[in-house]
């Protein structure tokens, strides 16, 4: 069975971190809290940020709630454009807020740069830009994040790089001059630590003093926190994995390109969101499902007869093409 639906990496973790977790399993210590203060130091280095701006999470969804729990109460809005992560919506709901803003165009789902500026209020309470975008692929120009920023500097600015390592574009570099701006990663994506649950944020101190008063305590476990040093240390391994996935997404955008009825959109994540022959998306999906393929699929007011595939590996990706030709040309 192919799970291509949660965009983990379908590469796993290097063998430098099996191994450091194996001889953890052993020899512990399993009965002690972990101290976080080496790790940070590490990804202070990484990150270029002071260990004082950077917030621990399990993994980015806890990031989202935070972020948006410390910003948001109940009759407040945000501004997100659309279609988005699904997981801003599903914490606005439960804080009684509200999500608003501009559709993609789904001509190219390029960045509603003019409506999405033209949608922010003086009473809206949080922005959030995601960059690449889920489940669109596309991506936010940094010039397009400065300019917010500038724009808006009373207003808190959240720029959800959870891909971030398959497009190269961060707005790190912007956080010493716009203290409005904070930053979520995720190292379930390019890492291979999905099943570990670790998440970073990076914003300004006083940010980040705000929300570590609310987040529980020791909510990054003691085995997330060796697995992510060891994979600090092994960057260039990881690296090379990350190349890998990103030459396996342009394989799979070319071949897509060529299923009759499929049409694919280039993608700046570990994924390709596809439209497929309208009126026959569900008949498809349950088709790749019944083969033992199981992608993302949508089928809403946003996305209807769309599908949204992770990017695997080789075999996986002719898989993929083999099953969709047949299901789409029949």
């Amino acid at each position: 069975q192919q799970f291509m639906d949660f965009n983990e990496s379908s590469q796993p973790p290097p063998e430098s971190v099996t191994e450091r977790l194996a001889e953890f399993a052993r020899s512990g210590p399993l009965h002690l809290y972990m101290q976080h203060g080496p790790l940070l130091d590490k990804l202070s280095d990484y990150t270029g940020a002071a260990p004082e701006s950077l917030l621990l999470t399990n993994g980015s969804d806890q990031g989202i709630e935070l972020v948006l729990r410390a910003f948001l109460d109940p009759g407040d809005h945000c501004v997100l454009a659309q279609p988005g992560f699904a997981m801003f919506q599903q914490v606005a709901n439960t804080i009684g807020a509200e999500v608003r803003g501009p559709v993609f165009p789904l001509e190219d789902f390029r960045f509603p740069f003019a409506e999405f500026v033209a949608s922010v209020q003086p009473d809206t309470k949080l922005i959030v830009l995601i960059n690449p975008n889920n489940p669109t692929g596309s991506a936010v120009t940094q010039e397009q994040i400065q300019e917010i920023a500038r724009r808006f500097p009373e207003h808190p600015v959240l720029v959800d790089e959870a891909y971030y390592e398959f497009c190269g574009e961060t707005a790190l570099q912007l956080l010493e001059e716009y203290s409005n701006l904070v930053v979520l990663r995720t190292f379930s994506k390019w890492a291979g630590l999905a099943g570990l649950r670790v998440g970073l944020g990076v914003m300004s101190p006083d940010i980040a003093r705000s929300i570590m008063s609310m987040k529980p305590p020791y909510n990054v476990n003691l085995a997330s926190e060796i697995a992510l040093t060891v994979s600090l240390d092994d960057l260039p391994t990881l690296t090379e994995r990350i190349d890998a996935i990103v030459a396996e997404r342009d394989r799979m955008m070319g071949l897509l390109e060529n299923v009759p009825g499929v049409r694919p959109w280039e993608s700046q994540a570990n994924f390709i969101l596809c439209k497929l022959p309208e009126g026959r998306g569900q008949e498809i999906f349950e088709g790749m499902c019944r083969q033992g393929i199981f992608p993302r699929y949508f089928n809403n007011s946003l996305l209807k007869d769309y599908m949204r595939i992770s990017v695997g590996f080789p075999e996986e990706t002719d898989r993929v093409i083999e099953t969709l030709s047949d299901l789409a040309g029949s």
